[in-house]
């Protein structure tokens, strides 16, 4: 029962509150933060939906700390369909291990997190009207916002 308070702002506004966000998230590599998001005008409820792209840039990082790489990149761009907006969030980390409990409360394949974040994120964007895709090679999520 996600309650969405849609308001316009522009998307890039993201990006500020992202990189003060990862400044209090704790980790042990490098980490290269790329940010490709547009100045453009979207109505969508601002908190819910940097809530969830917060989310899945601590997915990325938490991947690319259990990879065995000694850094790793995590790029949050933006891509326009006809009927969505699009936000991409990938990164170079550990791959999906598990596609079959991805959204499901509580369930998690990873070493920290109580398996939530997903699942909150997916009710948000669905509450929005949108959906959430995993693409593979090179792995990223598809966060897509119906215009």
């Amino acid at each position: 029962g996600v309650q969405i308070n849609p308001s316009a702002f522009y998307l890039d506004r993201l990006v500020k509150e992202c990189e003060q966000a990862i400044s209090h998230y704790s980790y042990t590599k490098e980490v290269v933060f790329h940010y490709a998001l547009e100045h453009i005008e979207v109505k969508a409820d601002f908190e819910l939906l940097n809530l969830v792209v917060q989310n899945f840039i601590f997915n990325a990082i938490d991947a690319i700390e259990e990879n065995d790489q000694e850094n790793g990149n995590v790029v949050l761009s933006f891509l326009e369909e006809k009927a969505f907006n699009v936000l991409v969030v990938q990164d170079d980390g550990k791959a999906v291990e598990n596609k079959n409990i991805l959204f499901e409360p509580f369930k998690t394949t990873k070493t920290k997190g109580n398996g939530l974040g997903l699942a909150l994120s997916l009710q948000i964007v669905q509450a929005h009207g949108g959906k959430i895709e995993l693409l593979e090679e090179p792995k990223r999520f598809l966060i897509k916002l119906p215009k």
